[in-house]
């Protein structure tokens, strides 16, 4: 009897693992950049670096445009939620 490892799941899908990142605010639409804000962690396979999103920071919402992956999070975090977009709104 021949015996070998595997080739289908679940080690094809084990570099495919999400990981929880916090990412640097780069900067709200319409407004300054924020260099030391980060978001929540978030999963770094809905998210990438580049991508605008919706926040809701207590009482401002908006969009906002996601810097680098940092370590940690920042002295402000910014809630993003739901879809990405390439833009800010017109």
């Amino acid at each position: 009897m021949r015996m070998g490892i595997g080739i289908g799941w679940p080690n094809a899908s084990a570099s495919n693992q999400s990981q929880m990142v916090y990412f640097a605010i780069e900067a709200i639409c319409g407004g300054d950049t924020l260099p030391t804000y980060t978001t929540q962690l978030v999963d770094s396979s809905i998210y990438q670096t580049g991508d605008f999103v919706d926040f809701v920071t207590g009482p401002q919402t908006g969009r906002l445009a996601l810097g680098n992956i940092v370590e940690t999070p920042g002295n402000k975090i910014f809630n993003i939620s739901g879809q990405t977009y390439t833009g800010c709104p017109a």
